[in-house]
């Protein structure tokens, strides 16, 4: 107990210190130069990685400090771009950050490097399909084959690595981007082909795959897909008949969800295979009942041009409801189908059906459910508190106190629920509807909303300090995480206040750790890692930051310096802070179609802005060579069609700046290199 406490104790400390890090430079504070940031950067990183390899050595908490040490790589990255203007959110931060750190998992066989270096490829891949800092358009084929690629790279590490989470995460990504295809095609009406090539996909998968894990990702997209068909060939084919098919839809897919539910039944013989067959109820359930809710809605709207609330509520209950909660005998999944399309209609219903008859329903619901499986209880009381969120929603209209009441209502039954599963499900919304109360965008800044960010920290804190089961810890984990975020978004409070404050609080946890560390005699020592290998990597990494800085300080030192004219908006970037988004003049040609890299040429006019004047070469090939003269200015691009990216579509402004600077800048100021790379300077109204 105390060991476990001391641990926790001592990595909430780091967490918050390394989020304190994130804060203090994502403000851009203006008083710090620019080499002294990421000096201070750099310094927090070989701190982190000494402290690991020295002082705690032999301690447990030699691997976390090593971690936070690659993490904090990806903070000086960031860094540089912001320091440098370079693009917010680039998909090259992601891929410059992902490759020492997948080396450092490779070699230190640690598992949350592992998924954290996964993540950032998984980041590389988005950033590098939807930029944050510029809005490109590319052909369909360019744009079908750049998605196929990120599922093939998934699928092999999925494939070829070793049985691993990774490899299960990399199974889940595989399957996300070839959905990603699927979606893109229908929001651009592109990818035709798609639909019917990943249907046959979906079939082989679910065919051949083998393992479970696998084998319920693949359901669960095969559900999605089927979902969406179904609901656009209803939209193309409008009438009764369609919505009837629907329903019988519906029961086939029970029927199978039935058949393959035995036949994996059949092969468990374990913990971890009785977590995948409730998944895979779920799967079935969730699918099946979407499509007969869409169907009986329709049907209802079909036949009668209003109908009463009343009458759809009686159906739910006694056609659903009641049947699925009475008739024990049926198959879970039958069972289950039928409470999820009850509850769902009911709840179409609940705000036009009396107060008092609800309140009753509710409470008879609850009671009835405490004698029902864990599944139907659980299912009965997300239910009950939908209906009474919605009924007090209606009502008093007060979005606090209802979260109030769920929260407190969730977390009533998880303290008493013995079933390992409904823990979990109550323990994940207790802390939605808390962290949900802790947010400055729904409630007002008063003394509640200090309140609940202190009940979020306190009820997070004792999960992790004084609870004995690992996965509602990993919970307890996940949301401080997303607590962390959630505070970094909101504008109420400064960055650099928000850093100091999670710095001290950090510091404190640490002390508070060591103390009880010492009078506990608690002992924390742990294997302590082979450094040569790991050195080589982290004196490259050294050696990247100090090489690209230098580098962009002589760029923006001795670069020739010309002026454009821009149109700015202001949005935040993940981990960089606020930014001023450039749309330049020269961003857009008109008349092009082209892609690759290209080298334009610029010419001052007698205002003294540079203009566009023509594409001096495309692919290494010379186009309009001839239009250049002695005093014109070379710059590198990528062209996209008619856009052309020249990187300097970002400038980082200290916190809250944004707006002022949105209103005043019309030019740039950047600096040019001899090779033609551009690196913005500053922006300003004249």
């Amino acid at each position: 107990m105390a060991q476990r406490v001391v641990k926790t104790t001592y990595l909430l400390g780091l967490l918050f210190f390394a989020a304190a890090l994130v804060y203090f430079f994502a403000s851009n504070w203006p008083e710090l130069g620019r080499l002294t940031k990421v000096g201070v950067g750099a310094g927090f990183m070989v701190l982190f990685y000494a402290m690991s390899a020295t002082v705690f050595r032999r301690h447990f908490l030699s691997k976390w400090l090593f971690i936070f040490g690659a993490i904090t790589f990806g903070i000086c990255v960031a860094l540089i771009g912001q320091v440098y203007n370079s693009h917010a959110d680039s998909f090259l931060l992601f891929f410059i950050w992902f490759i020492p750190t997948a080396i450092l998992a490779w070699f230190t066989r640690y598992g949350f490097l592992s998924i954290f270096s996964f993540g950032l490829l998984q980041l590389t891949f988005w950033f590098y399909y939807f930029p944050s800092s510029y809005q490109i358009e590319r052909g369909e084929w360019t744009s079908f084959f750049l998605l196929l690629l990120f599922a093939v790279v998934n699928g092999i590490i999925s494939f070829l690595g070793r049985p691993s989470i990774v490899s299960n995460l990399a199974y889940i990504a595989m399957h996300g981007w070839l959905f990603v295809i699927f979606v893109q095609g229908i929001s651009t009406d592109q990818f035709h082909f798609w639909s019917y090539a990943y249907a046959v996909i979906l079939v082989v998968f679910l065919m051949y795959v083998k393992k479970q894990p696998y084998f319920i990702c693949t359901v669960l997209f095969t559900g999605m897909f089927w979902i969406v068909q179904y609901f656009r060939f209803v939209e193309r084919h409008f009438g009764g008949n369609w919505y009837i098919f629907g329903l019988v839809l519906a029961a086939t897919i029970v029927y199978i969800g039935i058949y393959v539910l035995r036949w994996m039944k059949r092969r468990s013989n374990g913990k971890v295979e009785k977590f995948f067959l409730v998944a895979f109820q779920i799967i079935v359930t969730g699918v099946a009942s979407v499509i007969a809710i869409g169907s009986i809605m329709q049907l209802l709207s079909f036949w009668f041009d209003v109908f009463s609330p009343y009458w759809l509520f009686s159906i739910s209950i006694f056609l659903f409801v009641a049947p699925g909660l009475l008739w024990k005998r049926w198959n879970d999944v039958v069972r289950y189908t039928l409470l999820a399309i009850g509850y769902m209609l009911g709840a179409f219903s609940v705000t036009d059906v009396s107060f008092i008859v609800i309140s009753i329903y509710v409470a008879v619901l609850f009671l009835i459910s405490w004698r029902m499986p864990a599944g139907v209880r659980t299912m009965t009381n997300i239910a009950a508190s939908i209906y009474v969120a919605m009924m007090m929603l209606d009502e008093w209209s007060d979005i606090r106190l209802t979260l109030l009441t769920v929260f407190v209502f969730y977390s009533v039954i998880y303290w008493f629920a013995k079933h390992m599963y409904e823990r979990f499900v109550f323990l994940v919304f207790s802390f939605t509807s808390l962290l949900l109360l802790t947010s400055a965008d729904i409630f007002s800044i008063d003394w509640m909303y200090v309140g609940w960010n202190i009940a979020f920290l306190c009820a997070a804190s004792f999960v992790l300090l004084f609870r004995t089961n690992e996965y509602e810890r990993s919970i307890a984990w996940v949301y401080m995480c997303l607590f962390l975020i959630l505070k970094y978004y909101e504008w109420v409070w400064d960055l650099l206040h928000k850093s100091i404050t999670l710095a001290i609080v950090g510091i404190c946890l640490f002390i508070v750790a060591l103390v009880v560390q010492k009078r506990k005699s608690v002992s924390l020592s742990s294997y302590g890692q082979k450094w040569l290998p790991l050195l080589v990597v982290i004196m490259l990494q050294v050696v990247f930051i100090t090489y690209v800085t230098l580098d962009k300080e002589q760029h923006i030192r001795y670069g020739q310096q010309i002026k454009l004219q821009l149109e700015p908006i202001d949005p935040r970037s993940l981990i960089q802070g606020d930014y001023v988004r450039l749309q330049y003049e020269i961003s857009t040609i008109e008349g092009m179609n082209e892609w690759g890299k290209a080298q334009v040429i610029l010419r001052k006019d007698e205002t003294g802005v540079h203009r566009f004047v023509g594409v001096y070469s495309l692919n290494g090939n010379l186009r309009h060579s001839a239009m250049y003269r002695e005093g014109d200015v070379l710059v590198n691009g990528h062209i996209y069609g008619n856009t052309i990216i020249y990187g300097i579509e970002t400038y980082f402004v200290p916190e809250k700046t944004g707006g002022d600077m949105q209103q005043s800048a019309r030019f740039a100021y950047v600096r040019v290199s001899k090779t033609g790379d551009a690196l913005l300077e500053k922006v300003s109204e004249q």
